[in-house]
């Protein structure tokens, strides 16, 4: 996880053929606890610990012994520690449910403790996924409820599973389709990318028709995926700026971009998230 600090950068100035390297001290403002979480309706919540580390650090410690609280609304979750793929996490007993706003409380010896929280956004509504075997274009509709929401969008090959449900195998690169996607005209892009994250500014409380391009030129008669996931602004905001920090990493004519916290004296991301899928028959 890339926690929100600023990164030390190295660059270089040429003047006449002259080069200097000149090293900027960005300040460290000591280690924090880093708490990561996502949260979203039917799931158990699996709550990350870390501890942070000074600019140049490639690894953030687990903190195993960190006292967590979490809650939902005014009733306490039970948690347990789980090791998955190798890291540890803070596992809750209970799934999540819609309707209530989730807090968390961290605290570990030596560190100051952290707060965060969130709530669970809306469902997108989806409905009469297209796509024609031999072309490369996936259609379908989308309703937008009046109010502030936040979008990503996926799309996946797809496969069933031993209970018959169509589960994401692998991420395909697609793009907007700018013959029919006016609404989207600031997300339309030459580059084929695998997720797309969208605000509801430009068609708040309308129905749209949204068609997708595949970088694959034929599609094939395979199952595709579609995956909408509706964001609190919370998981809007990091997720935006995590995006942007990962396309400007590297580059040295733009200033480093701090990645949005809702973690009060702390680092990391407590967000409500909500997914809809849509199978794709190719037809």
């Amino acid at each position: 996880m890339k926690t929100t600090r600023w990164y030390g950068i190295i660059f270089c100035l040429i003047f006449s053929a002259c080069e200097r390297t000149v090293e900027l001290d960005i300040p460290y403002e000591g280690d924090k606890l880093v708490v990561n979480g996502f949260i979203q309706p039917d799931s158990v919540v699996y709550l990350r610990v870390t501890r942070s580390q000074p600019p140049g650090g490639s690894e953030f410690p687990e903190v195993r012994s960190a006292r967590v609280e979490l809650k939902a609304g005014a009733e306490i979750l039970p948690l347990q520690w789980q090791v998955i793929g190798g890291k540890g996490y803070f596992v809750s007993a209970k799934p999540a449910k819609p309707g209530v706003e989730y807090n968390i409380s961290v605290s570990a010896a030596g560190l100051d403790t952290v707060t965060a929280r969130d709530t669970l956004p809306r469902k997108p509504l989806l409905a009469e996924p297209f796509a024609q075997a031999g072309g490369n274009r996936v259609k379908f509709v989308m309703k937008d409820i009046p109010g502030a929401d936040y979008y990503r969008f996926r799309l996946f090959k797809g496969a069933k599973n031993g209970n018959g449900e169509t589960t994401p195998v692998e991420r395909r690169l697609y793009r907007f389709d700018p013959s029919y996607n006016n609404s989207f005209t600031d997300m339309l892009t030459e580059n084929y990318l695998e997720s797309t994250l969208i605000a509801d500014d430009r068609f708040d409380g309308r129905e749209l028709t949204i068609v997708m391009q595949t970088k694959d030129v034929n599609i094939k008669d395979d199952i595709l995926l579609l995956e909408v996931t509706g964001l609190t602004s919370n998981s809007w905001l990091y997720l935006k700026t995590l995006e942007v920090q990962t396309l400007n990493e590297g580059n040295i004519l733009i200033d480093p971009s701090k990645v949005y916290t809702n973690v009060v004296k702390g680092y990391g991301i407590l967000g409500g998230v909500n997914a809809a899928r849509l199978e794709v028959t190719v037809k």
